[in-house]
């Protein structure tokens, strides 16, 4: 299949006519129909019904004709961007996938004052885990960015391999406990481990393989009531839950200023009287070998950068 072959295919659908759209395309007749029957014959299937009357395109051959669109609006598309040497059009394009964190915004904002007066193309999806990957696997994202718990840490990694990816850490965390003030712990200054596995649990942004090993793992984390168990793929829902039941939310630090300005508190979870240890990986993936253009740059350094300032504080 050659592009020009589905632009002939299109004007005869415009012109209703292989005679008529021969003339407009300044080509013989033969010419034309000869290559409206390669297009046929290799993808195996009529396109149109020809009739004393002319010619109607055939079920598929509506179906054919979607996608005919598509591959020559997308043709022209990469002319007028890249087709001229004198044409300077240029997007700086930016795609992330990332679970929700209460830093990509402020970093999204960063990059937009410092580049105002150009086009720019920021794709920020908000994912699970296992749809993150997928994104940076299959080029819809550039740059990953989620929580990687000690316990399924090698698992993770071997994953990561298997899909050619690399992963650097950015920050550590602890764990706590995030409510609502109809929680009977609301006003406490921790929450013990065995005091949280009594209540409804809220999990954010977990994927299908942590959501089963959640749901039937005892065990497999501390403070999960695994009977009693929620899931959530946003924070509007998850914060709605918070406010308005006794639910419990166990996240990294990360996620606690998605709460800023709300009835909802946070407080660290203890095990042992002792403070929870830092289990949770804060991380960010990309496809090996892959070299990242000046947008993706930028947007680096500053999230290094944010966290670097976060340790110089502490």
């Amino acid at each position: 299949m050659r592009l020009n072959q589905l632009e002939y295919f299109m004007k005869v659908v415009e012109c209703g006519s292989i005679t008529k759209a021969a003339q407009e395309l300044y080509l013989s007749q033969p010419s034309l129909t000869k290559a409206i029957s390669s297009l046929e014959a290799e993808y195996d299937l009529k396109l149109f019904n020809r009739t004393a009357r002319g010619l109607s395109l055939t079920p598929k051959g509506r179906d054919f004709l979607e996608y005919a669109k598509s591959v020559v609006e997308s043709s022209q598309a990469l002319d007028r961007t890249f087709g001229s040497k004198q044409n300077n059009f240029s997007i700086q394009r930016l795609a992330i996938a990332s679970q929700q964190f209460d830093f990509i915004y402020d970093i999204l904002l960063l990059l937009y004052k410092e580049n105002s007066d150009q086009l720019l193309q920021i794709d920020l999806k908000e994912n699970d885990r296992g749809e993150i990957m997928e994104m940076v696997e299959e080029c819809k994202a550039d740059i990953g960015i989620l929580v990687l718990s000690e316990k399924d840490s090698k698992s993770f990694q071997s994953e990561l391999k298997n899909k050619n990816l690399d992963m650097y850490r950015l920050d550590r965390s602890s764990v706590y406990v995030s409510m609502g003030p109809k929680s009977d712990l609301y006003d406490q200054k921790e929450v013990g481990v065995e005091e949280a596995e009594k209540y409804l649990h809220v999990s954010l942004d977990t994927d299908q393989t942590m959501r089963r090993e959640m749901r039937y793992k005892k065990g497999w984390e501390d403070g999960v009531n695994h009977e009693h168990l929620i899931f959530c793929n946003t924070v509007g829902v998850c914060r709605k839950f918070l406010e308005e039941t006794e639910a419990l939310l166990l996240t990294p630090k990360w996620v606690l200023g998605l709460f800023e300005g709300t009835t909802i508190r946070s407080v660290p979870l203890t095990k042992d009287g002792k403070p929870y240890p830092e289990v949770n990986n804060l991380v960010w993936i990309k496809r090996a070998n892959e070299v990242f253009r000046p947008m993706e740059i930028r947007f680096m350094e500053l999230l290094e950068d944010r966290f670097r300032c976060k340790e110089s504080d502490s």
